[in-house]
């Protein structure tokens, strides 16, 4: 098993300093090829002040008026982080330059002083973010790959501040939702360093929770070699910190949504994970009355986002406080559909991919709901396997075009989705919530459950199924029950095979025995369908979801074409020649629609 480095660590290797030498080395070198009308780049001593700043640039050789101050933190850093900015700022009070820079080796932020020192909204004082590298260990800054790219990416950001100190460009100010997506992917990257050692050391040391990740995992149909890996743990790092940054953006949406909420502020004295932990859950509890299990109850993966350390403590103090600047109330009035895209941006195509979600490209989903949804007004649609709610998000759109006299809340109460892993069903139910943020009894009907434990007939036919409650905005208690029937079922089921079947909750065999008695019998016990045991655990969707639909209801799921001439295949096809009228099997021969297709 290999040791994560503690990022922390004191050793002495390159340091913050030599290696900002090294960047002003660079920025000599590019100002004289690309004749930029700039003087030395120097890494200073203490000034009167008694603070030195880390790298300074000139205007000229022969002057000492500065243009450029830049102040830098090891890799691991926000380069948005408050200290490392009023650090600068106050370096930058002394010295005078128009300008000063944030950075962390991989990132250049540049401020605009007198904007800084006016208080202007943090939009209004950033006049660019810059990607430098990915240099996550400042001893290989001179690494001929690591130094090619940032002395490139220098040579760009140089040139494009020339323009604006020269006057020969106009600055332009940061658009609100790509800085609040830049500032949260920053503490997203910060807490899953963070996270990652204190997972690392925990699985080492201790046997239950080695047992609770594992079965996580499990949830999350990943799988967890013998001997993990750091990428093990920071795949786990990493959904643990999209979560709580999640939870706490949305926390700021819903107060200025529906106002019973009270304001998240954090002490800055706490010492330890434990407060942190029990003054954020108190204020999520306020949420949880209301409704919104899917993003506030707790979780074993939100039992790691609170460790004893001071500096993820600091992290999300930073978060908060950025956060509380902004008056949500009128951004949500004057740009809820920025908002959305904050939220929709936040986790990238790839980045979903690396967190277990699949996504499912939506031209794909708009044509299978084409053949699905035929009534806008009151078909009823739900996706048993919903990952972060593509299928129902589109199925909203496409109700909301075809009859426009449907409300926000007449379509969400149409659409039901259910996922096994906590982190699908919190993506799904925000990604549902935004569609209109001004609507108070914004309540996606998305679970978080194991399909097959859910039983035909909904609370209609088994009361005793735990019900769903929220609490309208305007006091009153509403069940949302599991739907009897609907008219719809759509989605991807994931595509496990039956070998791995038994994986997924860490049962064993028996809980592939109990998936097959809850798929192939009806309510009575009888057998409605007989599948070969080298299925995979989408033929089963198919089997339990038809218990769910209507006479005359429609059936829609992207799938591996293995169904067609497996072994399986024969039972799963007299399945659906006896049980539905087959309108169309899509196969493209060109693309690959999905990852395991």
């Amino acid at each position: 098993m290999s040791k994560f480095v503690n990022p922390f660590e004191v050793v002495d290797h390159q340091t913050e300093w030599s290696a900002a030498a090294i960047i002003a080395e660079w920025i000599n070198q590019i100002t004289k090829e690309e004749g930029l009308p700039f003087g030395p780049a120097r890494v200073e001593k203490r000034g009167v002040d008694k603070k030195r700043p880390d790298c300074v640039l000139y205007e000229s050789p022969s002057c000492t008026k500065t243009v450029l101050l830049i102040e830098f933190k090891k890799p691991f850093y926000d380069p948005f982080d408050a200290e490392l900015k009023e650090a600068a700022r106050q370096k930058a009070a002394k010295r005078k330059p128009p300008y000063f820079v944030t950075s962390n080796f991989k990132t250049f932020i540049l401020w605009n002083t007198a904007s800084v020192n006016n208080g202007e909204p943090e939009e209004n004082q950033i006049r660019g973010r810059f990607e430098l590298s990915r240099i996550e260990n400042l001893d290989y800054i001179e690494n001929p790959s690591y130094q090619l790219t940032i002395q490139t990416e220098l040579k760009k950001f140089l040139n494009e501040f020339c323009q604006f100190y020269t006057g020969k460009k106009k600055e332009e100010k940061l658009p609100l939702d790509v800085l609040l997506r830049y500032r949260l992917s920053e503490k997203v990257r910060t807490l899953t360093i963070l996270y990652t050692p204190v997972i690392q050391e925990q699985y080492q040391s201790d046997k239950q929770f080695r047992r609770n990740l594992r079965k996580w995992f499990n949830e999350q149909m990943w799988s967890l070699p013998p001997f993990p890996e750091i990428y093990d743990f920071e795949k786990a790092a990493r959904q643990a910190a999209y979560l709580l940054v999640n939870k706490i953006f949305f926390y700021e949406v819903l107060r200025a949504q529906i106002g019973q909420i009270p304001e998240l502020k954090i002490p800055e004295d706490l010492s330890t994970g434990g407060q942190l932990e029990s003054e954020l859950q108190a204020k999520f509890e306020h949420v949880l009355r209301i409704d919104y299990e899917t993003i506030y109850s707790p979780d074993f993966i939100d039992t790691l986002t609170f460790p004893n350390n001071k500096e993820v403590i600091r992290t999300v103090i930073d978060l908060i406080t950025a956060l509380n600047r902004y008056d949500w109330v009128q951004l949500i009035k004057e740009a809820p559909d920025t908002i959305g895209k904050i939220f929709e941006d936040l986790i990238p195509a790839k980045e979903r991919h690396n967190l277990g979600q699949y996504f499912t490209r939506t031209d794909v989903v708009d044509l299978i709901l084409s053949f699905c949804l035929k009534n806008p007004t009151t078909d009823t649609v739900m996706d048993p396997s919903c990952g972060t709610g593509t299928f129902l998000v589109q199925a909203y759109f496409q109700k909301r075009l075809l009859d426009p006299t449907l409300d926000h809340k007449k379509v969400l109460s149409s659409l039901w989705g259910v996922d096994i892993a906590k982190f699908p069903a919190h993506l799904s139910t925000i990604n549902l919530a935004l569609r209109d943020l001004r609507e108070k009894d914004n309540y996606p009907q998305i679970f978080q459950n194991d399909f097959f434990e859910l039983k035909l007939g909904g609370l209609v036919d088994h009361p005793s199924i735990d019900a769903k409650e929220v609490k309208r905005h305007d006091g009153t208690i509403q069940k949302v029950p599991y739907p009897r029937t609907v008219d719809a079922i759509v989605g991807n089921p994931p595509y496990t095979r039956q070998e791995e079947i038994s994986e997924i909750s860490g049962k064993e065999d028996a809980y592939k025995e109990n998936l097959i008695q809850s798929a192939l019998k009806d309510v009575r016990g009888k057998q409605i369908a007989k599948i070969s045991k080298r299925a995979g655990i989408h033929a089963y969707f198919f089997i339990h979801g038809f218990k769910f639909l209507k006479n005359g209801g429609r059936f829609g799921f992207i799938v591996s074409n293995s169904w067609m001439d497996a072994d399986y295949g024969k039972d799963l096809q007299k399945f659906f020649l006896k049980n539905y009228k087959v309108v169309a099997i899509i196969e493209s021969k060109i693309e690959r629609w999905f990852e395991d297709a």
